[in-house]
């Protein structure tokens, strides 16, 4: 499994090259143009310009295909939604003269619910009604079905496991080289390989429908208004027709616990009798496969998921 390769593009260049690509696409004034936020593969700003649609946030791209990935999902997700995900203005792919993909977008209403921590203050009545609303438009995606398992746009397997045993496998090889040259904790992938040597007992029952997944469903990308209302999605990663508990360790990453988005969730659906176990599974290996590509590690995430994964298999053994 290799790290993406993440062209060398400074803030202030990104900025400089998001104007640009504005008035290319649109012919138009850039009136302002502020930087909002990024990762480890981009930048994203936010624009007003002369002509319609007059707000368009940019998302500047630093490693080839996540935007036009991106902006597949986008669409995907915002055709059948019970709540607004941003409609894709454009795409544009790098240039000699402009050295990043971008993708213009829909600017959407709210802050996320990580960040703004007055939220997590409010009423447990409150929390609970947002909790019940997040795992409703999130169950509307997963009734969306599909005849084979994969990536969007790649969906090519008869059987979940057919994807993603060979997925864990690799991550779990990659991180045992990252441990040998000492960029990993050895109990990270001590853990790891005890989930792996209890895979067929966790994942000892069939998945039978491919679900229609965010593959990033974390509370810093759900918008709200200050009172947990008028919700919106932003940022889909790897969205997948895929097990729908692959989606479920997301909604308790971060404050997703605060919320009990998670237990909403296993309350009012039916889940697999191993889904604690699934999804401690997916969690682990899907944080080592973020860190893997983008050669950022994020332990405030990373140890949590570590303890929940031995905790599960202490439950295993009794």
């Amino acid at each position: 499994m290799q790290q993406y390769e993440v062209r060398a593009v400074s803030r202030s260049e990104a900025q400089t090259y998001a104007a640009a690509v504005l008035k290319q696409v649109y012919d138009c004034g850039v009136q302002k143009l502020r930087y909002i936020g990024g990762g480890s593969f981009g930048y994203v700003f936010a624009a007003e310009i002369d002509v319609s649609p007059f707000t368009v946030i940019l998302k500047g791209c630093r490693t080839a295909g996540i935007c036009a990935r991106e902006a597949d999902e986008l669409s995907l997700l915002g055709a059948d939604s019970l709540v607004p995900v941003p409609r894709v203005y454009f795409t544009f792919f790098a240039t000699q003269e402009i050295p990043l993909d971008f993708i213009g977008m829909e600017k959407m209403n709210g802050t996320n619910c990580f960040t703004d921590w007055r939220k997590l203050l409010l009423p447990k009545r409150t929390k609970a009604r947002f909790a019940d609303e997040v795992t409703t438009f999130i169950r509307h995606w997963h009734a969306r079905t599909n005849d084979k398992f994969g990536l969007i746009g790649n969906a090519v397997y008869d059987d979940w496991l057919d994807y993603y045993r060979p997925f864990a496998a690799d991550v779990l090889e990659s991180a045992r080289r990252l441990a040998a040259d000492g960029k990993l904790e050895p109990r990270v992938v001590r853990v790891m390989e005890q989930g792996w040597d209890a895979f067929d007992q966790i994942f000892c029952e069939k998945v039978e429908t491919p679900r229609l997944i965010h593959g990033d469903m974390n509370v810093m990308n759900i918008l709200s208004d200050k009172k947990l209302q008028n919700l919106a999605v932003i940022d889909p990663l790897e969205s997948k027709w895929a097990d729908a508990e692959y989606e479920l360790f997301q909604l308790r990453n971060l404050t997703g616990d605060r919320f009990r988005l998670y237990e909403t969730y296993k309350k009012k659906y039916s889940v697999s009798k191993m889904v604690d176990q699934k999804t401690a599974f997916y969690g682990l290996y899907h944080e080592v496969y973020a860190y893997i590509l983008s050669g950022n590690k994020v332990d405030f995430i990373l140890r949590p998921l570590v303890k929940r994964m031995e905790g599960e298999l202490k439950r295993l053994e009794k």
